[in-house]
């Protein structure tokens, strides 16, 4: 299979934003009501902004976006250089395990080498078992888990440790 990976470009609005949050997206349906016309707006504004640490790159296959990558870069407090979070990487459905993943994540290597980024790393979701076996093979797991502050009305469960 033949594809592209490039930056997002302005006219590849309409298919991303349906393939990040469509019916068959990126985007779960209990983060859906998160995403406001405004904060789509502000997304893609960033992604074209070359003033913002905000990035996206698409994977095109026939003139079709298949799949994406969606980065930032930040300062880190470890270290003098950035750091590239790779924070959002989908692919359609009928596209996966043909090498696109692993092509976006070595692009995103390339990208965190050419910004200076020393550290490039992401998150996943533990019982995202198909994304574990390609991170498994371009990346190192690093033993943490993710914390974040709770949503309003969301419920912090008990700590088994007590």
């Amino acid at each position: 299979m033949t594809f592209t990976l490039r930056p997002f470009q302005e006219e590849d609005k309409p298919q991303f934003l349906e393939l990040f949050i469509g019916e068959k997206g990126y985007v779960h349906d209990k983060w859906k009501p998160s995403f406001t016309k405004e904060v789509l707006d502000t997304l893609i504004s960033r992604f074209l902004d070359p003033n913002e640490p905000v990035y996206s790159v698409v994977a095109i296959v026939e003139d079709k976006i298949v799949g994406f990558a969606n980065y930032v870069t930040h300062r880190f407090t470890w270290t003098i250089e950035d750091a590239l979070y790779l924070n959002d990487l989908f692919i359609a459905k009928d596209f996966r395990s043909k090498g696109l993943g692993r092509s976006l994540v070595e692009y995103i290597y390339q990208k965190a080498d050419k910004l200076n980024c020393k550290k490039c790393y992401w998150n996943t979701e533990f019982d995202n078992y198909k994304a574990r076996i390609l991170y498994s093979k371009v990346g190192v797991k690093t033993g943490s888990l993710s914390y974040r502050r709770p949503f309003e009305n969301e419920k912090i469960e008990p700590n088994p440790f007590d």
